[in-house]
């Protein structure tokens, strides 16, 4: 039996496509690398088992899909790392026996390519994170950290109620507002360029940069806003659609000082007013989900320790799911 190994390139032979989520497929068709920049978009490898004596194809097992991203490691420098975005086999049997030989593969790569290391995040509980804990239990250098909180909601009629108390909150708040809320325009470069030198050189929250090669998405304009005081951008609601029924609420941020001035909710409610809560046509029956976006993505992080309680307080009594991640690092210099 001969394991092979081998980078995906675009288009992505049929056989594979079993082996990704449709919203992996949607993102992965756009993202490919083109040539040797490999910092732009996924990287694919695919895993096959070849039985020397047979002479059918080579049977096609598992994918493994990462990308390249900067991450700040220690002392506020950044370093790229190979970042698992998801490994898939075609059977638990085959996960177990192939899935060792296609991780040291990505680490292999990670330390020719002169990378830190290599991350992979995965679900606190469930399958895919007791795989994922195997698969690096075969290697005892893994460093362990906590990771973000994934949220999904979709049930207009449980959140509406909660909605409307947000809204009310928002608007008591608003008689002593200092700030406005404006729409996302991505042609003020020259703004959003003193507003990233600011965060940086002030280790604030960072918004989305247009020549930051890690990121696979931009904001939607329509589904975006930035939070303005006295001319000066303050803080930013960054939404990008996944799919045509799923957005994604992808950077919350506003500076610190406006954390109660009802700013973050503000943002929040204005967005998902506007992504889920638009009247329906008349030809279109009732549904439980929202409309025009049936479902929103969202995403906590527990060491915004502020954020994060409003987070659980709001949304994860009412939410369709709340999925605890953890962060596993192998760092070659550790």
């Amino acid at each position: 039996m001969k394991i092979i190994i081998q980078q995906l390139s675009d288009p992505v032979d049929r056989g594979w496509l079993r082996f990704f989520t449709p919203l992996q497929l949607s993102w992965i068709s756009s993202q490919l690398p083109a040539g040797q920049n490999q910092q732009k978009g996924f990287l694919i490898w695919g895993i096959q088992i070849h039985q020397e004596s047979d002479e059918a194809e080579a049977a096609k097992c598992g994918v493994l899909v990462a990308k390249l991203v900067n991450h700040f490691i220690h002392d506020n420098a950044s370093s790229l790392i190979l970042s698992i975005v998801s490994i898939a086999f075609a059977s638990p049997k085959l996960a177990h026996l192939l899935g060792p030989a296609l991780l040291r593969h990505a680490l292999t790569f990670s330390a020719n390519e002169g990378c830190a290391g290599v991350h992979i995040s995965c679900p606190e509980s469930g399958q895919y994170g007791d795989f994922v804990r195997e698969l690096m239990s075969s290697d005892g250098s893994w460093i362990q950290k906590p990771g973000k909180v994934v949220v999904r909601l979709s049930n207009i009629h449980k959140f509406g109620p909660v909605l409307s108390r947000l809204e009310q909150a928002v608007q008591r708040k608003q008689v002593y507002a200092q700030w406005r809320i404006e729409s996302y325009d991505p042609s003020y470069l020259e703004c959003w360029k003193e507003r990233l030198a600011f965060s940086k050189a002030n280790n604030l929250g960072l918004p989305w940069d247009p020549d930051e090669a890690s990121y696979d998405w931009e904001p939607s304009i329509q589904y975006s806003r930035v939070l303005i005081s006295k001319n000066r951008i303050i803080g930013w609601l960054m939404c990008h659609l996944i799919s045509e029924e799923t957005l994604r609420y992808g950077k919350l941020w506003v500076d610190p000082g406006w954390e109660h001035s009802g700013a973050p909710l503000a943002l929040l409610c204005d967005v998902i007013r506007a992504a889920h809560f638009c009247t329906r046509p008349s030809f279109q029956d009732e549904q439980s989900v929202g409309y025009p976006i049936h479902s929103a993505y969202f995403i906590s992080h527990p060491a915004n320790r502020k954020l994060h309680r409003l987070v659980t307080k709001k949304f994860k009594p009412i939410c369709d799911s709340w999925i605890q991640m953890q962060n596993y690092y192998h760092l070659f210099d550790a």
